[in-house]
């Protein structure tokens, strides 16, 4: 099975909207790469930061969460050699550094597939296939990729 990394915006939509579409369609994305996935410390970071700032009152159900999450996926955090090859990223195919961080991290723990809306879905950076799980076809393309 190919290995996916989740950013941010899968945490935050199944944190804070469990009831609608895309919280349901997030909740489902980190079960299935709960299996073999990668969750950038970086991540973590921006997730509880937004959690924080819009949604105080779920702060300490985020944390949970991290916990959570911490032991069941990969977590690589932001090295110095993280960083480097971020700046690379950033400059070779116009990210944020920060999203660039996140493609780093996962590159490196393996990861094959990012999850995000964050990003041009299809996109190729560096050795990742960028994947945004809100888009109608997205749902061909995780099932092939599972079966992989």
């Amino acid at each position: 099975m190919i290995r996916f990394a989740l950013d941010s915006s899968i945490l935050i939509y199944a944190e804070l909207e469990p009831e609608t579409e895309k919280g349901r369609r997030a909740a489902a994305v980190i079960l299935l790469a709960a299996q073999n996935g990668v969750i950038p410390v970086q991540v973590f970071g921006e997730f509880l930061r937004f959690v924080q700032r819009r949604a105080p009152a779920a702060f300490t159900s985020a944390c949970a969460q991290v916990d959570v999450c911490s032991s069941l996926f990969v977590t690589p955090a932001t090295s110095d050699e993280i960083l480097f090859l971020a700046m690379k990223i950033a400059k070779a195919h116009g990210l944020q550094l920060w999203d660039a961080v996140i493609c780093a991290a996962a590159e490196r723990a393996g990861a094959r597939v990012l999850v995000t809306e964050d990003l041009q879905d299809g996109r190729e950076v560096g050795g990742l296939r960028i994947l945004n799980p809100f888009k109608p076809a997205s749902d061909a393309v995780f099932a092939e990729l599972v079966l992989r």
